[in-house]
């Protein structure tokens, strides 16, 4: 059943769990456009942030390095590249179609900061104008927390800033105690970010499953697990419009099951709910491609819907819903029509010729389902969508 299965995907992962910060595939891919799309804001700040941080730093650092070289490295790497790549950051955030690429390129860009800001630091140190490595602690902690990438990114890009400062001073500067002091506050820097970054995207993941269970929880019928009215509704005004824009023929079921009144009486409710439950698996059953879906309109009417299927598949269709009730073989003692359980349908199949088409399509379907029911029950009327006049089919 498509909307009881949508739900148990997320709650399959709750259950799983999630400590590598890994999903199944099928939710994977969802959590990164969501991930992407939730941290836009957050990302416009830090970029802005960190331009202002950067700029408010080069009068202070500039008291530090009193050698001509090394300044001109310094304003060439904060000035002339770290600005315009973060500038060309920022235009990324408004565009929607780049967005995707942003923690890519956000790996990029702090990699690349990070990477000038160790050459400058240990070029300032070898010139004689030591300047604060302290700098590379912020663009670390950035990295895990304001970088908008995920944490097994932000660990490799922060990895790569803190081994390229390594690297140069174990190359360049001399032995001292004061270099493995640095060494430390680096990677005790880079311990407490990604123990931050894992923290705090594995509540991001928590967040994202249990917003997802609970929106399905609210599309589902809770009786059958179909679709309910509401998520009926909204999939329907969706398909027409791709039905229409796409040139593509729909063709939709509305089914009341035959005197349910007189089985619950006579039978009780709990066997009434698993007469409706047996019903909805069997139509969910009749939907075999991805956009084709099953829903419960209301009390025992139902409603089935299959995309892109041929006008001359609707009494195929009509037909494997009739059997698959049959094969039920429900007993229906109180039945005026059969001694089992049937049903009433009204099917409407055509190609949409406007968006905005979904009442009508329900009204057809529905009236061609109220003239099942007043032409003896037990059948299901076919017309095509906008003929609303003749009878195409009739199946019994």
């Amino acid at each position: 059943m498509q909307g009881d299965q949508e739900l148990q995907v997320y709650n399959r992962q709750l259950k799983q769990g999630f400590s590598s910060l890994q999903f199944s595939p099928e939710l994977e891919a969802e959590f990164r456009t969501f991930f992407h799309g939730r941290n836009v804001v957050k990302q416009r700040g830090a970029i802005i942030v960190g331009i202002i941080l950067l700029l408010a730093l080069v009068p202070l650092d500039s008291l530090f390095i009193r050698d001509n070289k090394a300044l001109e490295l310094y304003l060439l790497g904060r000035i002339w590249i770290a600005v315009p790549v973060l500038l060309l950051a920022l235009v990324f955030t408004f565009r929607q179609n780049l967005r995707r690429f942003f923690s890519a390129f956000s790996f990029a860009i702090i990699g690349l900061i990070g990477i000038t800001n160790a050459i400058i630091t240990v070029y300032s140190q070898v010139r004689g104008t030591p300047l604060p490595y302290e700098s590379l602690l912020l663009i670390i902690m950035v990295t895990f927390s304001l970088g908008g990438m995920q944490f097994r990114r932000a660990l490799t890009c922060a990895t790569i800033v803190a081994l390229s400062y390594v690297s140069l001073a174990e190359i360049y500067l001399p032995m001292g105690e004061a270099k493995y002091h640095t060494y430390f506050f680096i990677f005790a820097t880079m311990l407490v970010g990604a123990v931050s970054g894992y923290t705090l995207e594995y509540q991001v993941r928590l967040g994202f499953l249990q917003r997802g269970a609970l929106k399905n929880l609210a599309k589902t019928d809770p009786l059958t697990g179909l679709y309910n009215r509401g998520a009926i509704n909204q999939k329907l005004n969706h398909l027409i419009y791709y039905a229409f824009r796409e040139r593509k023929p729909v063709t939709l079921l509305l089914v009341d099951v035959d005197f349910f009144k007189n089985y619950n009486d006579f039978y009780g409710h709990i066997q009434g709910d698993n007469c409706l439950i047996q019903i909805a698996n069997a139509l969910a059953d009749c939907c075999k491609r991805p956009l084709d879906f099953a829903g419960r309109y209301g009390g025992e009417e139902f409603l089935v819907m299959w995309f892109d299927a041929e006008p001359n598949e609707a009494e195929t269709f009509a037909r494997r819903v009739r059997d698959s009730i049959r094969e039920l073989g429900i007993r229906h003692d109180a039945s005026g029509v059969h001694s089992e359980v049937t049903i009433s349908g009204g099917m409407v199949t055509g190609v949409p010729d406007s968006q905005h088409l979904t009442e009508k399509l329900l009204h057809q379907a529905d009236q061609c389902m109220y003239r099942s029911k007043e032409s003896g029950r037990n059948r299901i009327i076919i017309q095509d969508f906008g003929d609303d006049k003749s009878i195409a089919h009739i199946i019994k």
